[in-house]
């Protein structure tokens, strides 16, 4: 059985050092962690060396070489397009009673709507993203995210989740010493069990006069009663990238690695090979441990016995490194499912144009946006049983929708062409109408008429009974 769904303290503690170690070192947390630091700018080529074969045929690391290391920005700004194409625009919230909006407005300020900016950012950094409810002070729920790298779920025998353990360090000064302190949480759908542990010691029960807890604990400031209840759930929603929970990294880092590779070694080739070589001919030649050091710093090789000068240039690859470079930065964008906002094209940027460059990243927002709504659900069902608690109401959380409005480039002129043409063929078709008017009834060219301009023909036609009639 595992020890973590037991109900015994002492249990749950025994097993929570080597559990927070399987998870930690597991490979989908290795993977949350390569996605964050390329979030970071922090790419493989920032570990990059250079290595050569000596004469006694050893491999060594040539420390005189130019290895120039520049991570290029592709994953964020991947990442950070998705999350703006969504949630650039508020997500909005509706309902028909105005009561109800009253009281939402209250929980769903600009606040939250930075907690969904960091969920997708995070969930596309490390394939999955925790939030959490709680209750402020103000005797609100409102939501907060919980770090994905030190959150893990625990499942019973039919893979059913059962709880959620939160782990997470702090520094504490002992002695003149700094010791590292390490926490875990264990919550159930009624509880929370708090546990510490020090440097390498096994995990305990933090000492309380209430461990475990419910969910949420206050103090009536006029009795002094302490109140307290629970969410009746597990107070935690994971949202999931995708289906397998891979890294928006996952598809692209083969391709970012090797662009970030041919750039630097352009720049590389570009430091070494600057200047001409000057062969000298009759002079002692140099072994291959100190040929790369000469050739750099003195521009000069020692050759054989008989004598000479000759300069020798190096033709170095660029159009080669450059086309490769434009085949990877086209497939990250392809494989990433991003807007190449470098596009050029043949200058005919039409409206057509612009959506379709822009149908990879529809597609990718379209998957985030259906789990958004799954995890809106869930957020606003704890919301509307707050409202109901606070204020003695019975609302149901179907009654209140959610939007998102996505915002994409436009070419005015586009649009203006577009609007004109359409004006001057609803002029000829009212001139057209008009043209063969005496040979029809007025109320079928009042209908004509209505049509082109979408108006009501039964309420024009009570309009200008009216006007008759007044006269």
């Amino acid at each position: 059985m595992n020890a973590l769904l037991s109900d015994d303290p002492v249990m749950i503690a025994s097993g929570l050092k080597q559990a927070i170690q399987a998870d930690s070192h597991s490979s989908k947390k290795r993977e949350a962690r390569e996605g964050v630091r390329y979030y970071e700018h922090e790419n493989d080529i920032l570990n990059n060396r250079i290595f050569y074969i000596d004469d006694e045929g050893n491999f060594k690391e040539d420390r005189f070489a130019s290895n120039i290391r520049i991570p290029h920005g592709f994953f964020p700004e991947i990442v950070d397009q998705k999350t703006q194409y969504l949630l650039a625009n508020p997500v909005e919230y509706d309902t028909t009673d105005e009561t109800l909006k009253k009281y939402l407005r209250e929980y769903y300020d600009p606040d939250f709507q930075l907690i969904l900016q960091e969920l997708i950012e995070g969930a596309s950094q490390k394939g999955s993203e925790y939030v959490f409810a709680r209750t402020n002070a103000q005797d609100r729920i409102c939501f907060q995210i919980a770090d994905s790298l030190c959150v893990f779920g625990i499942y019973d025998e039919e893979n059913q989740l059962q709880r959620i353990c939160r782990y997470y360090d702090t520094e504490v000064e002992r002695e003149g010493k700094r010791e590292i302190l390490h926490h875990a949480e264990i919550w159930t759908d009624q509880v929370v069990y708090f546990f510490e542990a020090e440097n390498t010691k096994s995990f305990k029960l933090e000492p309380s006069e209430l461990n475990p807890r419910p969910h949420v604990l206050a103090v009536d400031t006029q009795t002094g009663t302490l109140l307290q209840r629970s969410y009746g759930q597990i107070p935690f929603y994971r949202l999931s990238n995708n289906k397998k929970e891979t890294t928006d990294l996952k598809p692209i880092k083969a391709l970012i690695d090797d662009y970030d590779l041919m750039n630097c070694f352009l720049s590389n080739n570009l430091q070494d090979f600057a200047e001409a070589i000057y062969v000298v001919s009759g002079f002692q030649g140099d072994d291959l441990s100190k040929l790369r050091q000469n050739v750099k710093a003195k521009k000069v090789v020692g050759t054989g016995s008989d004598g000479g000068l000759d300069i020798k240039t190096v033709t170095i690859p660029t159009e080669g490194r450059k086309t490769k470079m434009d085949i990877d930065k086209e497939n990250i964008y392809k494989f990433g499912m991003a807007f190449d906002s470098t596009q050029v094209g043949d200058g005919n940027i039409t409206n057509i144009v612009i959506k379709a460059r822009y149908t990879l990243l529809n597609m990718k927002a379209n998957k985030t946006e259906a789990r958004l709504h799954a995890m809106l659900e869930w957020m606003n069902k704890l919301v509307i049983e707050d409202i109901n608690r606070r204020f003695n109401k019975s609302y149901d959380p179907k009654e209140v929708s959610f939007t998102f409005t996505r915002e994409v480039m436009v070419n005015e002129n586009d649009l203006v062409a577009n609007e004109k043409t359409e004006a001057e063929t609803k002029q000829i078709i009212i001139n057209s109408i008009m043209q063969i008017a005496p040979r029809l009834d007025d109320a079928t060219v009042l209908k004509l008429i209505c049509e082109q301009f979408d108006l009501d023909w039964e309420e024009m036609q009570v309009s200008l009974q009216g006007s008759s009639d007044s006269l």
